[in-house]
């Protein structure tokens, strides 16, 4: 070992993760999120969060408002501290070229900041708009940030003006791109260099997305053993694709499907065994109830949905485009052009006449999700860290 790494493993930072919302059991929402604070808190370091809640979106909803601060334990010993200052938004309402939203939750995150008991050491953003926040906390308090981009089409312009974009980026030490769809974005939009990047894709959680016996599962749920069940996970919108796999499943005999989500459009049809969101520890149960995974997005950063369908050992029908090429290949997929409704039907008729095929797809699906597991991403994530630090100390 090192001298380097012997002071890595002996002094744990605090990181301080700015997001734009945080998953509890009764809301389940950014759970990708979660998992790696969840990860990296398992790895001995201090993990504060720092999400914004919508006062305006909780009346509208008539949701509780969260507290202000609340503690996340995720074993005896181990706890995240959840900072989440309460803001007001309106919609994409601008001013002077800033959206005011953003801008209010901007403010309510640097102050929040400033409040932290033992002062994080480095700053953790998800999303560009994020990212933005974090540099100015870093020119502010002279901390390291990195910026991870998982959005399915970066909106940072929109958000703020590009000189302040410019101007609070200018310090950045790195960033973790989920593909290298989102690391061409990143770079065309001239948010940062590609020797500040790296290309980690999202993970999974090997706790909760694992392959289950078929029948028992199907048996737990009340669904027949010898039903041909096709699953979707995503929100029910135009570009997930839900309406379309709805007009595909038409064309396809004798099948049934679960839509799991929510979302404006409905789904509808004879062959839906279920629609709806599922809490998160129970998803599991459904995909491996499941004989194929179908998910015809029009645009990603990484997909959590077919990571987790891949753990549970499902050959996935999705879109050919870039953002999925860092997760698939053709030995455990069919790739698709996801707004052809006939190419959607086609390829889950391919795979419920040809059960070879399917076996063969499913193995490697789930061969391939073993290296996609959140320990190893946190891991590669924290060492990515750690040398661009060192790096930047060296220069």
């Amino acid at each position: 070992m090192s001298e380097k790494e012997g002071v890595r493993m002996t002094k744990k930072k605090h990181i301080c993760f700015i997001v734009p919302n945080y998953p509890t059991q009764n809301d389940p929402v950014y759970t990708f999120v979660k998992q790696l604070v969840d990860a990296i808190a398992k790895m001995g370091y201090h993990c504060s969060v720092i999400a914004p809640q919508s006062l305006t979106k909780k009346v509208f909803k008539k949701k509780s408002a969260r507290p202000l601060f609340w503690q996340d334990c995720l074993k005896e010993g181990i706890r995240v501290d959840v900072y989440q200052p309460r803001v007001l938004t309106f919609s994409n309402l601008k001013l002077f070229g800033r959206n005011i939203s953003a801008t209010l939750a901007q403010k309510a995150v640097i102050r929040c900041f400033k409040q932290i008991k033992s002062s994080p050491e480095l700053l953790y953003a998800h999303f560009w708009h994020s990212g933005v926040t974090a540099g100015l906390i870093s020119q502010k308090y002279q901390r390291p940030f990195f910026v991870a981009t998982g959005e399915s089409k970066i909106w940072v312009e929109s958000l703020f003006p590009r000189q302040t974009i410019d101007n609070a980026l200018a310090g950045i030490n790195g960033v973790i791109c989920v593909s290298t769809k989102n690391q061409k974005e990143s770079l065309e939009l001239k948010l940062s260099t590609q020797d500040k990047m790296i290309v980690i894709p999202n993970a999974i959680d090997p706790e909760k997305f694992y392959k289950i016996d078929q029948m028992l599962v199907r048996k737990k749920l009340g669904f027949k053993e010898d039903d041909f069940i096709v699953a979707f996970m995503g929100s029910f919108d135009q570009r997930k694709g839900v309406m379309r796999l709805s007009e595909a499943m038409k064309a396809v005999n004798q099948a049934k499907v679960i839509y799991i989500g929510s979302g404006k459009l409905i789904p509808t049809g004879d062959e839906i065994l279920f629609a709806g969101r599922l809490p998160h520890d129970q998803i599991g149960d459904y995909l491996n109830a499941s004989d194929v995974f179908v998910l015809p997005t029009l645009a990603e950063g990484s997909s959590n949905a077919i990571l987790e369908a891949m753990a549970c050992g499902l050959p996935i029908i999705s879109s050919d485009q870039d953002f999925n090429d860092d997760i698939l290949t053709p030995a455990d997929s069919i790739r698709i052009d996801c707004m052809d409704v006939n190419a959607i039907a086609e390829a889950i008729n391919r795979l419920k006449n040809d059960r070879q095929l399917r076996s063969r797809l499913s193995a490697s699906a789930l061969a391939h999700s073993q290296s996609f597991h959140i320990e190893n991403r946190a891991a590669r994530i924290i060492d990515y860290i750690e040398n661009m630090i060192d790096e930047k100390k060296e220069v």
